[in-house]
């Protein structure tokens, strides 16, 4: 069994992180087995949704495409071609989104220099003349960009970057997060980007500060746009959620237990109980390993005194908003299935190498019938 074969089972649009699926999957033995050997050996292999299928120009009857990504670079711009992690020739995207952290430079040094404008260059490089850059948010190391094809470029407009940091003082850029916003027609989509507290503990800071920026984000967007709030949202970051086992080396090197660790989740644990910053929010199932802490390159564990309990740091969240036009801190926040926003796949891409983290990423499709 593979990814492909998962995507193409009979639930339309991709699974969600719920007590539901979560259930179903973890009582399927060859699943099992198959992602417990993807978790012990770091052999997984990722697969996009669309490829070469041509691309219609677009109307307002079509369905938008969307790709977001977030990877956390460990200070680092890949001198290597990233073509595995957007697959321009095969797969067409509408939009493309890329939220990263420690990008460019450590955190440290981006406190000096915040500048992501050599990164910028090589995303406009790698998507080639017919993607434009929309919009784009910085904050020390926290870097994210929309990307919008040029058939979509005449329906985009009002484009807006927010800041929040939640370093030092709150004053420190080191952690917090960015957004952006930008209108597709009468629609208002609002990306977000994070680094939160690390470290095995911090889970209840976490919850703190994803709170207080998903609230000003929140209020930034409806001021920016007239009084009236986001339509969709969408949330990239390192969530540094990690996993609460007494796993060891030893255990990641001779052991692994897919369904047991992904039940350990911090993230996971803390939805389930409904004490969640992000109860009201949707995340795809997980079907790939912890994307942290790994050998810079070479899909393996770090062991030795680089040795963290692995984690899935890296996730992309989503909502959205049933709005009434007036702005609530809470709106959007019933539990509910999204209608028009759908999310159509969720991986990680284990051949992009360099960092201690793999990235992530999702495809949406968003209806405007």
């Amino acid at each position: 069994m593979n990814n492909k074969s998962i995507n193409q089972q009979d639930h339309l649009p991709f699974p969600l992180f719920n007590n539901r699926f979560f259930s179903e999957f973890s009582q399927d033995s060859k699943l099992i087995g198959h992602l417990n050997q993807e978790m012990l050996h770091l052999n997984h292999k990722c697969s996009y949704k669309w490829m070469n299928q041509p691309k219609l120009e677009w109307t307002l009857d079509n369905d938008i495409k969307i790709l977001v990504i977030t990877w956390n670079m460990h200070g680092i711009i890949p001198g290597y071609s990233l073509k595995r992690l957007f697959n321009i020739e095969q797969v067409h995207h509408d939009l493309i989104v890329v939220g990263t952290q420690e990008c460019s430079r450590s955190i440290a040094v981006s406190l000096l220099c915040e500048s992501k404008g050599s990164w910028e260059s090589k995303l406009k490089e790698e998507l080639g003349k017919n993607y434009v850059k929309v919009q784009s948010a910085t904050l020390n190391a926290m870097h994210l960009i929309v990307f919008a094809h040029v058939l979509l470029i005449p329906k985009i407009k009002n484009g807006k970057p927010y800041t929040l940091s939640q370093g030092f003082m709150g004053i420190v850029g080191n952690k917090g997060g960015i957004a952006v916003s930008l209108n597709i027609n009468d629609k208002i989509f609002l990306f977000a980007n994070s680094h939160l507290e690390s470290g095995q503990n911090a889970e209840s800071k976490r919850q703190t500060q994803f709170s207080k920026l998903e609230t000003h984000f929140e209020k930034e967007v409806f001021s920016s746009h007239k009084n009236v709030p986001y339509d969709y949202l969408i949330w990239t970051g390192d969530f540094n959620s990690r996993i609460d086992q007494k796993i060891t080396t030893q255990t990641i090197r001779h052991h692994s237990d897919f369904f047991m660790w992904l039940s350990s989740d911090q993230m996971y644990q803390s939805r389930n109980h409904s004490q969640d910053y992000q109860s009201y929010f949707q995340e795809g199932m997980i079907f790939f390993p912890p994307t942290y802490k790994m050998l810079e390159f070479q899909n393996q564990w770090a062991v030795g005194k680089d040795f963290r309990i692995p984690g899935w740091c890296d996730r992309i969240l989503f909502k959205e908003n049933n709005k009434t036009k007036t702005f609530s801190s809470t709106q959007g926040q019933n539990g509910c299935v999204p209608q028009e926003l759908k999310l159509q796949n969720y991986d990680a891409n284990f051949d992009i190498l360099g960092s201690d983290h793999r990235p992530v990423f999702a495809q949406f499709t968003v209806s405007f019938q």
